[in-house]
């Protein structure tokens, strides 16, 4: 009997990606359990968004109608930037977007249901971030990713082109960190890991020892506050 436990890989997630004109995403390995818990993760909440194809030049959006979580996509987009490269940043900005879903549904959202709109798809738990604790925990936040930069910048492995996309991704998140952790840390181990990275590469696995602690806080009971990035 096989005790295989690692996700299916799912056809419907496979589909909309190549629907969004995306790069395949790899065959899970049993080497890398947690890029597949993310996969998994995200393709659950499949069923309860409407995915809307556009050619509005957006890669892809998130936002939340009456109706729940709605993500718009262009398969046509071309970020026109020599650091990325267009089908393998497609697939990372959808998942980005389903992550931003994910983060909406996990955290401890603001007990006032007429503040929650103003709190959405925020990566902090309301209990631990309320008052000065946010400015706090968007402060860990962005120091985190300023880990995450620095380490690509030193990262003799990292090619020019991938070192340049990387600084660009930290540079979108770190004006709204408050929203633009968790989601910027699985759209850069997508990237990664369809162009080939694995947790044989020191980057990556640094990225999915942040990726394993963010996904600990989004699950957390306790709503305890941002975990603070090791240093190696």
């Amino acid at each position: 009997m096989s005790t295989h436990t690692e996700p299916m890989r799912s056809p419907a997630l496979d589909a909309l990606i190549l629907d969004a004109g995306g790069a395949a995403l790899p065959d899970h390995t049993p080497d890398e359990p947690h890029f597949a818990e993310l996969m998994a993760e995200c393709a659950a909440l499949l069923d309860g968004i409407n995915f809307v194809k556009t050619s509005d030049k957006l890669v892809a959006l998130a936002s939340w109608t009456a109706e729940g979580p709605k993500i718009t996509y262009d398969p046509a987009f071309s970020a026109e930037d020599p650091h990325t490269e267009d089908a393998p940043f497609r697939t990372a900005c959808i998942l980005h977007e389903i992550m931003h879903v994910s983060v909406d549904n996990l955290y401890e959202p603001h007990p006032q249901p007429a503040e929650r709109k103003h709190w959405r798809s925020f990566n902090f738990h309301y209990t631990s971030s309320a008052g000065e604790d946010f400015d706090k925990q968007c402060t860990t936040a962005s120091d985190n990713l300023l880990k995450i930069q620095t380490r690509a910048g030193a990262d003799p492995t990292l090619d020019p082109a991938l070192r340049g996309h990387i600084n660009g991704r930290i540079e979108y998140g770190l004006p709204s960190s408050h929203t633009h952790y968790d989601t910027i840390l699985l759209d850069l181990l997508v990237y990664l890991r369809v162009k080939g990275h694995t947790s044989k590469n020191t980057f990556f696995a640094y990225l999915t020892k942040l990726s394993q602690q963010a996904r600990t806080h989004r699950l957390d009971p306790k709503h305890g506050p941002v975990p603070v990035a090791p240093e190696t």
